[in-house]
């Protein structure tokens, strides 16, 4: 009996024993399979994923879509400053000042690079420009060498003032008339700095729409086009309300030169199907780069120029 009882519990055991067994490794694999699929999916934007209160962080690698345009704006201005030592252009503006857009202007460029500013950490510039268009403006002659000359511009106007030479600071009354910015705001390097600012501003203020176009023509040029649009006027950032600057700026990145030939910013529509409108424009033409400029392209007695 003894014996036979042994044989019955040694025999219920085993059974008992595979069981546990099975179960055991049963639970390994579908432990496996569960661990396979949380890596394998993604994290998806549906209503669950956004109410988890973690989802700044788990995004937090996906990058932000202004991230690509500060690349190739950071890549334009360090190529720049390697490669290019002056250039000449031809310009054509449209600026709006205050409430109301001026009228396209067009100007002969000249633009050397000097030492670096410990100031800026820019390079210093000279400046030649002579205005074409409008017919109010045209002849006019510009000249400021930055840090020479107490930093004063030497400016020969067109029609009856075109007797004298005037020396003025790029930022009086006088200079900044019918100009938006001053002539020490401008050429491509001073630019590619205030989109990089502007462009990492943006980034802190949340999401906008970004689009690039590799293949664009803009003024005989092949281009990569960037647009930045933000569809909202305001962002809330804690208790503040912050205006962006702009509804939509559209960069043009000449292919073989790579730098911006051509900028412009629009304000939002003034109704919801209607037309961005137009705050400010910038356009390179005919641009020739490290054309071995001299002091003589801006020294205002050049017998080239029409300074009196």
């Amino acid at each position: 009996m003894v014996r036979q009882g042994f044989g019955i519990w040694s025999s219920r055991l085993t059974r008992w024993l595979i069981l546990v067994a099975g179960l055991a490794i049963a639970s390994v694999f579908f432990a496996m399979w569960i661990s396979s699929q949380l890596f394998r999916s993604p994290l998806r934007p549906d209503s669950s994923a956004f109410s988890d209160p973690r989802l700044p962080e788990l995004l937090a690698d996906q990058g932000h879509p202004l991230d690509e345009v500060l690349r190739l704006a950071k890549a334009s201005l360090q190529r720049h400053q390697v490669e290019h030592r002056d250039y000449r252009a031809t310009v054509r503006k449209r600026e709006r000042i205050g409430k109301e857009l001026g009228p396209e202007s067009t100007m002969e460029l000249k633009l050397r690079y000097r030492e670096i500013s410990p100031e800026t950490q820019l390079r210093r510039i000279d400046v030649y420009l002579r205005f074409i268009e409008p017919k109010s403006q045209s002849g006019r002659e510009v000249i400021w060498r930055e840090g020479i000359n107490d930093d004063l511009m030497v400016v020969h106007e067109s029609g009856f003032l075109n007797l004298t030479r005037l020396e003025l600071s790029p930022t009086s009354r006088l200079a900044m008339l019918g100009n938006r910015y001053p002539v020490s705001d401008i050429g491509f390097e001073r630019l590619l700095t205030k989109l990089l600012s502007k462009g990492h501003r943006d980034r802190s203020l949340g999401e906008c729409l970004v689009r690039i176009d590799q293949s664009v023509q803009t003024a005989g040029r092949e281009c990569t086009r960037i647009e930045v649009c933000h569809p909202e006027r305001q962002v809330i950032l804690g208790e503040r309300n912050i205006d962006h600057e702009f509804f939509k700026a559209i960069i043009d990145i000449d292919l073989e030169y790579g730098i911006p030939i051509r900028y412009a910013s629009y304000l939002w529509p003034e109704t919801p199907d209607g037309e961005p409108i137009l705050d400010e424009e910038f356009v390179y033409e005919q641009l020739q780069l490290n054309v071995k400029l001299e002091d003589q392209d801006f020294d205002p007695d050049n017998p080239a120029y029409k300074y009196p």
